[in-house]
C-alpha cells in the first residue's frame, strides 16, 4: 500500500473524517452566595470563583453596576436593594476572536438575574459554559513525504482563518456554521484543491476535528470527503 501511495500522487484521494469530540478545556463554575443583612445593605459573597473568570454586575437598566477582574473579586460585594444581573465570564469576552493571530480562543459566559431584598438569604449557583466552538485538522501519516505544502482554510461569518495541523480555530455559533477547504501541492509540484464545503451542524463547547486519510480507491481528479458524527454519515464526492 505504501508503494502505491508513493507512485500515485496525481490520483490521490482523501477522506476527511469529521467527528464530534467533547471539548477538554473544562467548564468554569461560579458559586455566589447572596447574603442579606437587616442592618446593612445587601451583599454578595463570592464563595468560589473559577480561576480566569471575571464578574460583572448589571443594574435593572442593564448598566454596569460593578465589575471585577479575575483574581480581584472581593469576599463581599455590597449591593443596594433591587434587581441585578450577575454575569460570570472569561475576560476575553470581547476579544476572543482576535486572539492567537486571529485563530481565537475559548470563551465562557453565563448570567443570572437576582433580586436583592432585606431580611432574606439566597444562594446562586452558576454553571459557566463555553460559548463558542473549535475546529482542528489532522493529516495522515507520511504526508510530509508526499506533499511539499498545504493550506487548510476555514471561514465563518466574516472571518477567514488558515490553520496547521495541531492548531485550533474558534468560531461563534451565531455565524451559522463553517466552511473548510484543503489545497495541497505534491512533491512533483502538482496542486490539488476542492471548493469550500459548508458544515452547519455545530454546537458550542465542541471541538470539530477533521481527519484526512488516504483512500485506496482513489479516483483521479476527485476528493472523497466523509463527514461523520455519532448519529449519521455523509459521503460526498467533489471535483479537484
Amino acid at each position: 500500500m505504501k508503494q502505491i501511495l508513493y507512485f500515485s500522487l496525481v490520483a490521490l484521494t482523501f477522506i476527511a473524517c469529521q467527528q464530534y469530540v467533547s471539548f477538554e478545556e473544562g467548564v468554569g463554575e461560579c458559586i455566589l452566595e447572596l447574603d442579606v443583612s437587616r442592618a446593612e445593605r445587601p451583599v454578595v459573597t463570592s464563595r468560589a470563583i473559577e480561576a480566569g473568570l471575571a464578574i460583572t454586575i448589571l443594574d435593572a437598566e442593564g448598566e454596569v453596576y460593578k465589575m471585577y477582574q479575575s483574581g480581584d473579586i472581593p469576599n463581599k460585594i455590597v449591593l443596594e436593594p433591587g434587581i441585578f444581573t450577575v454575569c460570570a465570564h472569561s475576560e476575553n469576552l470581547s476579544t476572543w476572536h482576535t486572539a492567537n493571530g486571529g485563530k481565537g480562543e475559548a470563551c465562557y459566559f453565563a448570567r443570572r438575574q437576582v433580586e436583592m431584598r432585606f431580611d432574606s438569604r439566597t444562594s446562586l449557583v452558576m454553571s459557566v459554559p463555553m460559548i463558542n466552538y473549535a475546529v482542528g485538522v489532522e493529516l495522515p501519516e507520511l504526508f510530509e513525504n508526499l506533499f511539499s505544502s498545504y493550506r487548510f482554510t476555514l471561514k465563518s461569518g466574516g472571518r477567514e482563518v488558515d490553520i496547521r495541523e495541531g492548531d485550533k480555530a474558534y468560531f461563534s455559533l451565531s455565524d451559522g456554521g463553517f466552511s473548510y477547504a484543503l489545497r495541497i501541492t505534491n512533491t512533483d509540484g502538482v496542486t490539488h484543491a476542492h471548493s469550500p464545503i459548508l458544515f452547519m451542524d455545530v454546537q458550542n463547547g465542541k471541538l470539530y476535528q477533521l481527519r484526512y486519510n488516504y483512500d485506496s480507491n482513489a479516483t483521479s481528479g476527485s476528493v472523497d470527503i466523509e463527514i461523520t458524527d455519532d448519529m449519521e454519515m455523509d459521503d460526498t464526492i467533489v471535483d479537484l
